[in-house]
């Protein structure tokens, strides 16, 4: 039996658009990262605030700081964390979801290489971008894996989020890899 947890946000553009808009540049990014991020993104900042979405509840985490998945206790078992990021603003959709490759915990989005091990076992991650004002990502921990962090600051989060602004079709992508934590 695996633990299914689902949590949602919502998503707060707080980027204005302008002529002179800033581009999405970290020094500190790894070669790894840097052939992720595209370099002509502009700096997206994002708000998670609580959710007037008739699916969610307030989830802020500012306002409630417990509200998260909660921490797997018996790693026997597989986890299916599910977080579903919905758009507030109708100028904006959602791009591209990008995991860290530098993360202490690795989510593979694809099938892991076939040079590692059978044995060893990889969180995996499907990420559902069909409705631009929804992002559905879906993340699976295997079991016997050993984390067991499910909060929000947890390296299972750690993922940039690209968007699109829809009037100027200029691509954005977050500063920082966990929007959860970092909000």
């Amino acid at each position: 039996m695996s633990a299914n947890q689902e949590i949602s946000r919502c998503i707060h553009p707080l980027t204005k658009i302008s002529k002179s808009q800033l581009l999405r540049i970290n020094e500190n990014d790894t070669e790894k990262l840097k052939q992720l991020l595209p370099k002509e993104d502009f700096l997206w900042q994002l708000a998670l605030d609580p959710c007037s979405h008739e699916s969610a509840f307030l989830h802020s985490l500012q306002i409630a700081p417990n509200i998260s998945f909660v921490d797997r206790r018996d790693i026997s078992q597989p986890a299916n964390l599910c977080l579903k990021l919905f758009m507030q603003d109708p100028h904006w959709e959602f791009a591209e979801i990008i995991f860290n490759p530098d993360a202490t915990t690795l989510v593979h989005t694809h099938s892991p290489s076939l040079e590692l091990p059978p044995e060893e076992k990889h969180v995996t991650a499907s990420v559902d971008l069909s409705n631009k004002s929804l992002a559905i990502i879906n993340i699976q921990v295997p079991a016997h894996h050993p984390i067991t962090d499910f909060s929000s600051s947890s390296p299972l989060f750690e993922f940039f989020v690209r968007g699109k602004h829809l009037e100027s079709g200029k691509l954005f992508c977050t500063a920082q890899p966990n929007i959860l934590a970092h909000s």
